[in-house]
């Protein structure tokens, strides 16, 4: 099991505020305010519960009011540095930070699976693995990057359109064996409007916190108004 090898997961978060802007055609920004907090929350107490504990979770943000949360969560909390731009080079000083803790691998989580559950992790934690080689829970597109397991000394990343494919162009140029991990609650993430709706009809959706939540115009009720237009 690599938890026992001195595992760190780095969990990033765009913001409180800032994150999730591709669900502003449904949700206003005090919605998206709470649901990037329970995101948020809710990562943190499954990464609690596979763990056993958070001490070894580390959340980088730009976000004070995300850092303040890990905090009272328990997580390490580290701001992103001034001269970063983007989610990579947040990974990167992530991954530095954490190796400075004398961590020998990483998983990076990123912070938009509604559905994540101690038993994805689980699965993640079986694959037989050594060295250098990496677990990639690829989205259900098998395009983007949902979960990533690597070795500590890395600090090069590719999250962002076609990542899957990057990750995995990484892996090989390290000589770095990679691995599949397909799981169900690994493979959803909330990218679009329409990965929230799905997720609003599914089992898994938390319905009185989404009920509760201010909706924006939703996009059946706007068809129907501009073809009555």
């Amino acid at each position: 099991m690599f938890k026992n090898n001195k595992l760190y997961v780095i969990v990033p978060h765009r913001g409180v505020n800032a994150g999730k802007s591709r669900l502003s055609s449904l949700l206003g920004d005090v919605a998206r305010g709470k649901l990037n907090r329970w995101l948020l929350a809710r990562t943190l107490n499954v990464v609690t519960q596979w763990l056993g504990d958070i001490q070894h979770c580390l959340v980088v943000s730009p976000c004070e009011v995300t850092l303040a949360l890990a905090r009272r969560a328990g997580a390490l909390a580290l701001p992103e540095q001034a001269s970063t731009t983007g989610l990579n080079d947040a990974l990167a000083q992530a991954a530095a930070h954490a190796a400075a803790l004398d961590a020998q691998r990483l998983l990076i989580l990123p912070c938009d699976l509604p559905c994540l559950e101690v038993a994805a992790l689980q699965a993640m934690e079986a694959i037989p693995i050594a060295g250098g080689d990496v677990v990639i829970a690829p989205d259900w597109h098998h395009t983007g990057t949902n979960a990533l397991l690597v070795d500590a000394s890395v600090r090069e990343f590719a999250f962002g359109a076609g990542s899957y494919a990057k990750h995995l162009a990484q892996g090989n140029t390290r000589g770095a064996r990679t691995v599949a991990c397909v799981h169900e609650a690994l493979a959803f993430d909330l990218d679009t409007a329409d990965d929230f709706e799905t997720w609003c009809l599914s089992d898994d959706a938390p319905r009185e916190f989404l009920a509760a939540l201010p909706r924006a115009v939703s996009r059946s009720a706007a068809a129907v108004t501009s073809r009555t237009k």
